[in-house]
């Protein structure tokens, strides 16, 4: 099972798999009870809701025959789907990020082949996503808060990958801070700063944590639960964390230590304070292509486990 977001309600969204590997699609309070399960239908394979948004939508992607990742959905409160189109062209790619206003982000593959990120209203195409870094392979925008701040990952020019935070009037370039990590991605923001995400090592194990921007720390979100490979996906205003790990496990993290104040529902499981601050201006250090002081290998040569970022 993965947990992909959770919203300020407290309702996650996910995935799960049946007896026959097919991937379906659930909602569901904290507490486990009253599941809603839910599919796109049609010729697709498979359904992963990736993100709530706007009176409780809920964004997506549908992994199809024929496409590279999947069709491209929202569904709307009332249960009815709608497939995002580009020129009429169903897109292909992950549409993860959506607010309450319903501005949305996601990438797609364009007809050269190129994966490009976009800036989408409700279940429509309106622009491309213009990230101000040159020289990019690869944009994909994964989140949005109210204030439009998007996060994501972006590949530069020489091929490797790293996460970004883009509003009207600057750009922060993210990468994890270890030797061991030859990627980042940035998955959600909300509007107090805090960034879920993810980045590999070498082995191609996701490591999850959550970003504090005003702070400059990183959080470890391993849950010590004997997994190899965490993801952290949605985080929500309250600043609680949708994570999955290649276990089978998925958990809401709770960043307060006043149990009171985190959700119900579930078995708890106390993380020690693994934090990493970085330099104030860290993410700012970085040239025209958006390349870092760190040396990190082509994206394309690092294997991957779990979902796609």
């Amino acid at each position: 099972m993965i947990a992909f977001d959770v919203s300020q309600l407290n309702k996650v969204i996910g995935s799960y798999r049946d007896t026959a590997g097919v991937e379906h699609g659930f909602l569901e309070p904290l507490d486990g009870s009253n599941y809603t399960t839910f599919d796109l239908g049609g010729s697709s394979t498979g359904t992963e809701p990736r993100g709530f948004g706007y009176h409780g939508s809920i964004v997506g992607v549908a992994p199809t025959p024929g496409f590279s990742v999947g069709q491209e959905f929202l569904r709307k409160p009332n249960g009815a789907f709608s497939v995002l189109r580009h020129g009429g062209t169903p897109l292909d790619g992950v549409l993860s990020g959506l607010n309450g206003l319903g501005a949305g982000v996601g990438d797609y593959y364009d007809a050269t082949g190129t994966r490009n990120g976009y800036l989408g209203v409700e279940d429509k195409f309106k622009k491309n996503f213009r990230l101000r870094i040159s020289g990019y392979l690869q944009n994909s925008p994964r989140g949005i808060d109210h204030n439009n701040d998007v996060a994501g990952y972006f590949i530069d020019a020489a091929g490797a990958q790293h996460g970004f935070v883009q509003n009207a009037s600057m750009v922060q370039v993210v990468d994890y801070p270890s030797d061991s990590a030859v990627l980042a991605a940035l998955e959600a923001i909300n509007d107090g700063g805090d960034v879920s995400g993810q980045w590999n090592d070498a082995a191609g194990n996701a490591h999850a944590f959550v970003l504090h921007l005003r702070s400059s720390s990183f959080i470890d979100l391993n849950p010590n639960d004997g997994s190899s490979s965490q993801q952290a996906w949605g985080v929500n205003g309250k600043g609680f964390v949708a994570m999955s790990t290649n276990s089978g496990a998925a958990y809401i993290y709770c960043p307060y230590l006043e149990m009171g104040k985190c959700p119900a529902g579930g078995a708890a499981r106390h993380l020690p304070d693994r934090r990493i601050r970085v330099a104030n201006g860290t993410f700012f250090r970085y040239d025209a292509r958006g390349r870092t002081d760190r040396h990190l290998p082509a994206a394309s040569t690092i294997m991957r486990s779990g979902a796609p970022q």
